[in-house]
Formats: C-alpha cells, sequence, structure tokens
C-alpha cells in the first residue's frame, strides 16, 4: 500500500465508520497551542473571519463568567464547559461532528478493542430540517447494518429500520451517540428496543445483552454445475481482515488450481458498516495491480492523502470478480466498492449503498472529548459518495413488502404462528417449511410463500451460527452467479461506467 500526502500528514487515518474512526493525541496538544501561537505571534495579516473568531471567543468567556458569577443558583463549571461545547458541535449540523461525555468517550475507547456487551447494531441518524435550539430535531436512530450471528442479526433486524424507543424513550430526542450508550449495558441485562419498518409497520423486541465479538470473514466454495467459485464476505473490516483475507484467496486459489480457467471470485461486502482504512486499503491491494485506491481531502492539508496500489496482487489477472454491496454497505465498504468499480476490476451487483464518506477523528479533552468529520473519501475517480451512495453496474433488490404487506406481516407477527412453528418443528426441512407457508397463505396472510418461508427458516436459524451463504433466497448472490457466468463478462466491465462517468451523465 503507497500513501501519497498532499501536505506534511504525520498520522495516518485510521478508522472510517462511526462506531470508532482514529485516534489523536489531544486536541489542546495538537490544535489550540497552533491556533494560540498564529494570533500571539501577529505574523499573519487579521482577517476579518480571524477577528470574528476572537471577538466570538471573548463573548463567550464574558457569559460563562457571568453565568457563573450572577445566576441565581451555584452552578458547576463543567456542565457549562459540556453545554457549551455540546452547542458548538451541535451547531455544524453534522450527525458525526458531536460531543463526548465521559461516559460516551470511554465506550469509544473500549470499541476499538472490537468486543463490547450489546445487541450488535450498528446505528446512526440522519438530520431533518433543524428547529431553533434543537440537535437532530425529529429524526429518529437508523439501523445501518446487524452484525453477523449477534442477537439484532438473529432477530431479523434489517439495515433501514429506524429504532423508534429504548426502553420506552423517544429516540428523536437522542444523539446516535447517547442512543448507542443506551442500547449497550450489563452482559447478560435487557433491553427493549422499538422498531419501525417502512412507513407503518411497528414492532418491539426485547434483547438479552450480550459480549460482541466481531468476526471479519466468511469463506465458501459455491458448486456451479462443473465448476465453483470462491465466495469471500467481509463482515467487517478490521486489523486482521487483510491476513484472512490474503489466506482465504490463498486456499480457495488452491482448491480451484485443477480447473484450466481462471478461478472466479465474489466479494461479499453487503451489510458491512465499514472499519480500519488501512484494513480496505489493504484488502483492495491484494486485488488491484496499480493506480489510486481512495484519497482524502480537508480543509486541513494534513488530511490530504492518496493510498495507491502497489502491484502485490494476488489472484489472476484473468479472474472475474462481482462485488456485491447494499444499503448497509457503508464507508470502508464503499471504498473497497468504489475502487474495483473505478478502476473496472469488478461488476457491482446489488443495491445503491449508504453514502457514508466523511472522516472523523476523536479528540480526547481531560476524561471527555469530541469527535470532527476532518475529511472526505474520494474514489480513484474523484467522486466523493457522502451522503449519495455508490449504484450497483446491475441492480437486484431484495423483496421488499409493500405497505399492505407490511401490515399483513404486523398480523402475522403479533399471532405468534412463525415462533410456535419453529418451536414445534425444530428439524423442519424444506419442504416442512414450504407447506407451512402455503398453511399461512391460506389463513389470510396473504405474502408471497417464498417469503413466508424465509422468515420460518429465519426463525428456525435463530440460534445457529450464520451460514457463510443461502442459494435458496439470497436473490443478490443468485445474480451475482449468473452474472459471473455470462459470456460477455469482459464487455459488460469495460461498458461499465466509472463514479465520475456516471455523475456525468446525470
Amino acid at each position: 500500500m503507497k500513501r501519497i500526502f498532499f501536505g506534511q500528514r504525520s498520522i495516518a487515518l485510521a478508522w472510517s465508520i462511526a462506531a470508532i474512526l482514529s485516534l489523536a493525541v489531544g486536541f489542546f496538544a495538537v490544535s489550540a497551542p497552533k491556533a494560540y501561537a498564529q494570533s500571539a505571534s501577529g505574523a499573519a495579516a487579521s482577517t476579518p473571519g480571524k477577528d470574528d473568531s476572537r471577538r466570538y471567543s471573548q463573548l463567550l468567556q464574558t457569559i460563562y463568567q457571568f453565568i457563573l458569577q450572577n445566576y441565581v443558583e451555584e452552578v458547576d463549571p463543567s456542565a457549562l464547559y459540556q453545554g457549551a461545547m455540546k452547542g458548538m458541535l451541535d451547531s455544524l449540523g453534522d450527525p458525526h461532528s458531536t460531543f463526548l461525555d465521559e461516559p460516551m468517550l470511554s465506550d469509544f475507547m473500549r470499541d476499538t478493542g472490537g468486543v463490547y456487551a450489546g445487541v450488535g447494531l450498528y446505528i446512526s441518524k440522519p438530520l431533518v430540517p433543524r428547529e431553533a435550539g434543537t440537535a437532530e430535531s425529529g429524526a429518529y436512530v437508523e439501523v445501518v447494518s446487524p452484525i453477523e450471528d449477534t442477537p439484532g442479526w438473529k432477530a431479523g433486524i434489517m439495515p433501514g429500520d429506524l429504532i423508534l424507543a429504548i426502553d420506552g424513550e423517544d429516540t428523536s430526542k437522542l444523539t446516535v451517540d447517547q442512543a448507542s450508550a443506551k442500547i449497550r449495558g450489563k452482559e447478560g441485562t435487557k433491553v427493549i428496543l422499538r422498531f419501525r419498518r417502512g412507513s407503518s409497520f411497528e414492532f418491539e423486541f426485547e434483547f438479552v445483552r450480550t459480549v460482541i465479538e466481531i468476526p471479519s470473514i466468511k469463506t465458501a466454495l459455491i458448486p456451479t454445475g462443473d465448476s465453483y467459485i470462491g465466495y469471500i464476505r467481509i463482515i467487517e473490516w478490521m486489523p486482521q481482515t487483510v491476513g484472512k483475507v490474503e489466506a482465504a484467496l490463498k486456499a480457495l486459489e488452491s482448491q480451484l488450481k485443477y480447473e484450466s480457467k481462471a478461478p472466479h471470485f465474489i466479494v461479499d461486502v453487503r451489510s458491512n458498516p465499514g472499519g480500519l482504512l488501512s484494513s480496505v486499503v489493504d484488502v483492495s491491494d491484494l486485488f488491484l495491480g496499480a493506480g489510486t485506491i481512495v484519497s482524502t481531502k480537508g480543509r486541513n492539508p494534513k488530511e490530504n492523502a492518496e493510498y495507491s496500489a502497489d502491484a502485490k496482487v494476488s489472484i489472476p489477472e484473468k479472474s472475474r470478480i462481482v462485488v456485491l454491496i447494499n444499503k448497509g454497505s457503508a464507508s470502508a465498504s464503499e471504498i473497497f466498492a468504489g475502487a474495483m468499480k473505478d478502476t473496472r476490476r469488478a461488476l457491482l451487483v446489488g443495491e445503491k449503498t449508504y453514502g457514508k464518506g466523511s472522516v472523523q477523528q476523536i479528540f480526547p479533552i481531560d476524561e471527555t472529548g469530541f469527535k470532527l468529520t476532518m475529511a472526505r473519501y474520494y474514489t480513484p475517480s474523484g467522486v466523493s459518495i457522502d451522503k449519495k451512495g455508490i449504484h450497483p453496474d446491475i441492480e437486484a433488490a431484495d423483496f421488499t413488502p409493500t405497505e399492505d404487506q407490511f401490515k399483513i406481516l404486523e398480523r402475522l407477527y403479533d399471532s405468534g404462528l412463525i415462533p410456535a412453528f419453529a418451536k414445534d418443528n425444530p428439524s423442519a426441512t424444506m419442504a416442512d417449511r414450504a407447506r407451512a407457508a402455503e398453511a399461512l397463505a391460506a389463513r389470510g396472510y396473504d405474502l408471497p410463500v417464498s417469503y413466508l418461508s424465509r422468515l420460518l427458516k429465519i426463525e428456525l436459524e435463530r440460534t445457529q451460527p450464520t451460514k457463510a451463504y443461502d442459494l435458496e433466497f439470497d436473490i443478490q448472490l443468485n445474480k451475482a452467479i449468473e452474472v459471473l457466468q455470462i459470456q460477455g463478462f469482459e464487455d459488460l466491465l469495460l461498458k461499465a461506467k466509472t463514479l465520475s462517468e456516471t455523475m456525468a451523465s446525470k
């Protein structure tokens, strides 16, 4: 992995998702002395912007002292400080820039180990039109993706589901970090979350918090007639991911080496919320022979950098590759998808990605701190996907119920028939599920039989480890297999537009 810096950059950017991004030394040790030194030296000519900054700083200090000395009751100075910090960061209108009180900062630091007690949901909070004096007013917490094999995953929570309440507390009044802190807790304790799917289907689920150990990848050989396809599912971009992907590529290629043609691969980053920038760059390097993987740009020149492939390719040049994406593919996963698309190394199959393309850093200050957006990611063709996402080359949408079907689904969940079937038929076969699904449809639950069968299967497998893949119901995976076997795959790849070409054509 080559790094090309556009400024005097000394700290490589690390994290790329809201869970934990990059850690920095104390803010006052890095940024504040520089600002004060410029002010004191007088070397640079004053500008209206600098004068305004100095004036507002003095006003803030004046108001702070006036409140301390004159408010009718004694005031805790730390409460004033935290309120001012929160207000400044909220005023940016950026859900990823936020003040971190002591418990929140501790949570972020603990997250760097990849282990915590919770339910296994990555969450975000979209901004909506704000009312004066409020932050993130009216927006509910949104599920970016569930973590595989966790309580959230096994409960069938999906990307895009809204969390309306946590133990009865309305999430529209919480920041994403406050919501995250409330969902987590002591191992073995319970938390009740209320969800909304679609515009009207609401349901509650009681979770038992468990220690979440985030997995990295799953691999398999998928049989396709007289051949096989190498399948790699990247669950999150962790420090160990590149080593595991490299080992998986070698193992899969070794198992496929008896075939005369080059092995083909599906790389699945669906519902992968992101992770380490260094991890996704190193993994991309295994597939790309040369060129830019990603660049970062911010107002501070130290945040400007370009990451390039160094020709350490681990798979044959003639190997076909499909990358699977969906709306739960965020941040680092979008970096990977963007690099593979813009370099025309792979075709993207699935649904539009989440659209999280900004870089945050955490700055501790004493026992508190703050998280600030410092830069944005840009794909090799120079496109920022922040708030836009990446569209697939070939659309393959999963089944989504209509509003009327959501109402039927709500009745079905309220009936308790699906859990009852799983309890009474723990060893149910595919044929058993098909018959049960047909019976449910006949009882007035007018949903596609295949979808009902899928719901039954999810319930049956709730307590079992998730398999690497499922060809029975995975529409997008089946489409990826179909695309890999197309006679004119290489022509499709050459004709596929880069992200900048796609933007220019709109």
